[in-house]
């Protein structure tokens, strides 16, 4: 995957453009959190307006996975309100589309998102239509279809979203309470992805608090880390099966880190240059 290694950005200092690439929603604005240059993928904050509209029949050709983050929007009849989620697969039919008080949504495309006119195929295996993650069945203690022993799951939740049949990658919501901790370091085979939603999670290079983003390539060694207050984050894992491989660290945890991110030039450019005045996003 073509995509520079991110760890991390506070997205609220990635400045607004107006128009989704590929052309498909001119009228919303958009934050880009990262953008694979090899499939045309990405990872962004759209901002749709209020009375937005696409009311012809469409089909995007690219994945679409979404997680509203405030408002609502509408796709084909069903209303995806705050924390709600969605995988729509390339193909998927959407009759109308649209926000009547507009909406913020963290939303991720597998392909650069081209529009075309009427229904297309897509693999029913593949569609999550609707989760509303807040009345969604949380998972605690050991994930053992991810592979993750070793893990201090004691207070942790987890709500699975998506499942890829084909590929194994998956997305899902992690909580973790005040004062958890991983005193170890941890690598994974694949990429993974991370947006805060709430709290703060202390890393080595940095408090992420609400907002903060990362893509991290395969077998980067990170950690150890914790919370003070809690923290709700949603991941993914891209590129195949996610597993974890621990090994002890021979340095504490640091509650207080100094923030050293690792960060493409473009992005370096924006650390500093304004406050967080934004909720997270």
């Amino acid at each position: 995957m073509a995509r520079p290694h991110i760890e991390f950005i506070q997205s609220q200092l990635i400045p607004w453009s107006t128009g989704l690439y590929g052309g498909a929603r001119p009228e919303v604005r958009v934050r880009a959190l990262s953008r694979d240059t090899a499939t045309g993928a990405s990872s962004l904050i759209l901002k749709y307006p209020a009375g937005w509209q696409r009311p012809k029949a469409e089909h995007l050709q690219a994945d679409e996975e979404l997680f509203v983050l405030e408002g609502s929007v509408e796709i084909s009849g069903v209303t995806y309100r705050k924390h709600d989620y969605a995988h729509l697969p390339a193909g998927y039919p959407r009759s109308e589309a649209g926000s009547s008080g507009g909406a913020v949504v963290l939303t991720f495309f597998s392909a650069e998102p081209t529009a075309s006119a009427g229904a297309g195929d897509y693999d029913e295996r593949r569609l999550v239509r609707h989760i509303d993650t807040r009345r969604q069945m949380a998972h605690q203690g050991p994930r053992k279809h991810m592979s993750s022993d070793g893990f201090e799951h004691s207070g942790t939740v987890h709500k699975s979203l998506f499942h890829d049949v084909d590929s194994d990658e998956r997305s899902w919501l992690v909580g973790l309470p005040p004062y958890w901790s991983m005193t170890k370091a941890e690598t994974h085979p694949v990429c993974e992805e991370e947006f805060a939603i709430y709290g703060d999670i202390c890393m080595p290079n940095g408090i992420m608090h609400a907002g903060a983003y990362f893509w991290r390539p395969e077998s980067i060694q990170h950690g150890p880390f914790g919370t003070v207050g809690g923290t709700l984050h949603f991941c993914r894992a891209k590129g195949g099966a996610f597993s974890t491989e621990f090994e002890d660290h021979p340095e504490w945890l640091n509650w207080d880190p100094e923030y050293r991110p690792i960060l493409p030039d473009e992005y370096r450019a924006y650390v500093g240059e304004a406050r967080i005045s934004e909720p997270n996003y």
